[in-house]
């Protein structure tokens, strides 16, 4: 593959393959990286640190942030707060379930991506099958569920369960996905794509312990292994697809590695936690069941800053 003087659209990029990739590609003398990332800090935060690194110029690596699994009016907006709209729901659930249209596709905040950058290269190391499966369709169908067999019919809320059920189904989203990605790149003349994969579970057994902090594999990080596996006969129908991109997959089945090792600020959903400092009489007392709510003001004293490991995509520890 011949990457001198050609555009690389690395998809996140912030994170810990993504950052390892973009070092390995300098070497070969491209022309621009764009990186992306879910958050604005994040892409922003590997553009800056790499233009330092290689002392390149402003326009080098190129930040990209958003959701590229929806269109791109939403790709800055959390999820829960799209479906918690009933109008941006109703889109959200045509854009997946509907047959594709350029309305949907040209309406993609991966579309436009593609369609501003024009990349010769994409190398997607994007957890998919997290992205995709983590949206917990179990939970959708517990709540459809209440619903249907409560004591009194509550079609407005029923509605709403399904509606959400349908914008969470996980082969709806990765056939849409993989239909955008393909007509994008297409397009725009794209000549490789590589994708990063996954396993989902690390290629660990159906019942051996501590897998992802599990004592045994949940039905949620199940259906990430069964979303990875059919991602992986997509890609194989894109790689058989005349006049596409060239595509590969690489599958690692386990990887322990790490961005860095620091001290600083921690962060939960991108916010720190704040330290509360309070006399050990004020405080509230656990008991069987513990109050979140509280008449009591409490002093803040900073936010909490400790050692800590940064694994990219899969976290802080």
């Amino acid at each position: 593959m011949d990457i001198k003087n050609k555009t690389v659209l690395i998809l996140g990029g912030w994170g810990l393959v993504g950052s390892a990739i973009a070092r390995q590609l300098m070497p070969e003398q491209p022309k621009k990286i764009v990186l992306t990332s879910l958050k604005k800090e994040e892409a922003e935060d590997i553009c800056n640190s790499l233009s330092k690194e290689y002392k390149k110029p402003k326009g080098f690596f190129v930040p990209w942030y958003g959701n590229v699994f929806v269109r791109n009016e939403f790709k800055d907006k959390n999820r829960e707060l799209i479906l918690k709209s009933a109008s941006e729901r109703k889109k959200l659930m045509h854009d997946i379930s509907d047959e594709l249209n350029d309305d949907i596709l040209k309406n993609a905040a991966l579309y436009k991506l593609l369609k501003q950058h024009k990349p010769d290269i994409v190398i997607d190391c994007i957890n998919t099958a997290t992205a995709i499966a983590y949206q917990n369709i179990f939970k959708s169908f517990t709540d459809i569920q209440r619903y249907i067999d409560g004591p009194e019919r509550d079609y407005d809320n029923l509605k709403e369960s399904v509606e959400k059920f349908m914008c969470v189904s996980y082969i709806p989203q990765l056939i849409r996905h993989i239909q955008i990605l393909y007509y994008g790149m297409t397009e725009f003349k794209t000549k490789y794509y590589l994708k990063i994969g996954t396993s989902g579970t690390g290629g660990m057994g159906l019942n051996i312990p501590y897998t992802h902090s599990e004592e045994k594999p949940s039905r949620m990080l199940l259906s990430k292994s069964s979303v990875a596996g059919a991602h992986t006969l997509l890609l194989f129908l894109m790689a058989r697809t005349p006049n596409g991109p060239a595509v590969k997959e690489l599958k690692p089945t386990a990887s322990i590695a790490w961005k860095k090792i620091a001290y600083g600020e921690i962060r939960k959903g991108g916010k720190p936690i704040a330290l509360i400092n309070t006399k050990m009489e004020d405080a509230e007392p656990l008991g069987k069941k513990f109050n979140r709510v509280s008449d009591k003001k409490y002093k803040t004293a900073g936010n909490l800053k400790t050692v800590y490991i940064d694994t990219g995509e899969n976290g802080i520890f």
